[in-house]
């Protein structure tokens, strides 16, 4: 196996592990600059011996680029380079370096943050979720396989570390989206367990639907975590949110639904990226996701702490809004819930 053939399997194993971005040394640019001015002079490079690395200091860093990377030992000059051939080089690595940061085999996903970095969150830090396979089957499959050991949440160390994926129907009509599981969801290993659960379920049945016939998911697929944890939750960071966006993003594309329902403000947040809004204004405006109707309304535990008709009501026209952009059946008997006796006519 040659040396780009080694690199190019040592990148692909960094993209899965949730890696895009590595650090490139000395040596490492060598070896790109050789191969940038090999392909532009039409030459083929004979595969040579690698040479082993040199000891890392101890500040180095120790993902590098590819077997040889740690070498940072400078080529010697050819017989005749001058000062602009040097230059010309610098700039064929820094476009080297470039392709290797910024190319189809890093686009996917930001590296996690060195111990003792900043807490600071930058778009380039925020990681991307991208799994192999050309048909839904396989993304599916692949996801579930990946997700649970996905480097960028797990070293977070804010997080829970059972995975709740996401349950239903993988090509519904419509898609329920939470924030974070609760402790009745990480126990079960499903999303909306307990009494939240059991009201988006009374929820369902006045629509007519079940379970099984809706997905169902979080946007944070781990329990956010807290010390000393037993029942007790809290709902999920904004960086938790960002690491795990890309992942709903993914759910979303698979299930292509025709109407998304966010429950809760946490949850309208997470997926629209439209600011810290009130419920109310999400409410009140209309909204889409890639061209997909959002409808924002309130999380199912709200009704455990209301029984003001008015505000039942409220939801339920937002439940009818939704049941009408699914293209679903809506009764007589559906559109008066929750109205006085005189209004149902």
């Amino acid at each position: 196996m040659t040396l780009q053939e080694l690199i190019h399997r040592y990148l692909s194993v960094l993209l899965q592990r949730g890696h895009s971005r590595i650090a490139v040394d000395e040596g490492a640019r060598a070896i790109l600059r050789s191969w940038i001015l090999a392909a532009r002079q039409g030459r083929r490079l004979q595969p040579g011996p690698l040479r082993p690395a040199p000891a890392q200091e101890p500040h180095a860093d120790h993902t590098q680029a590819g077997p040889s990377a740690g070498d940072s030992r400078q080529p010697e000059a050819a017989p005749g380079t001058t000062q602009e051939t040097l230059a010309t080089q610098a700039a064929q690595e820094t476009q080297a370096v470039q392709a290797v940061r910024s190319g189809p085999l890093s686009a996917a996903i930001a590296s996690d943050p060195p111990p003792g970095a900043s807490d600071t969150t930058t778009p380039e830090d925020i990681p991307y979720f991208r799994v192999p396979g050309s048909t839904p089957a396989e993304l599916w499959q692949h996801m579930e396989r990946l997700l649970p050991v996905w480097t960028p949440l797990q070293t977070l160390g804010t997080l829970r570390s059972t995975a709740v994926m996401g349950t239903g129907k993988r090509d519904a009509d419509i898609l329920f989206l939470g924030d974070a599981p609760g402790y009745y969801d990480e126990l079960a290993k499903q999303p909306f367990q307990g009494e939240a659960g059991k009201k988006l379920d009374g929820m369902l049945t006045a629509m007519g639907l079940t379970r099984e016939q809706v997905y169902i998911t979080h946007l944070v697929k781990f329990r956010p975590a807290l010390p000393r944890q037993t029942t007790n939750n809290r709902t999920p960071s904004p960086k938790e949110i960002l690491f795990s966006r890309s992942i709903v993003e993914l759910e979303i594309r698979l299930v292509q639904p025709k109407v998304i329902v966010a429950l809760g403000v946490v949850a309208a947040r997470g997926l629209l990226q439209r600011g810290d809004l009130p419920l109310a204004e999400y409410q009140a405006q209309r909204h889409d996701y890639n061209g997909i109707p959002v409808v924002v309304t309130h999380h199912p535990s709200y009704l455990l702490r209301t029984s003001d008709l008015t505000e039942r009501r409220r939801l339920w026209e937002e439940m009818l809004g939704v049941m009408q952009l699914a293209g679903l059946p809506i009764s007589d008997k559906q559109r008066g819930y929750f109205l006085p006796k005189n209004a149902r006519s």
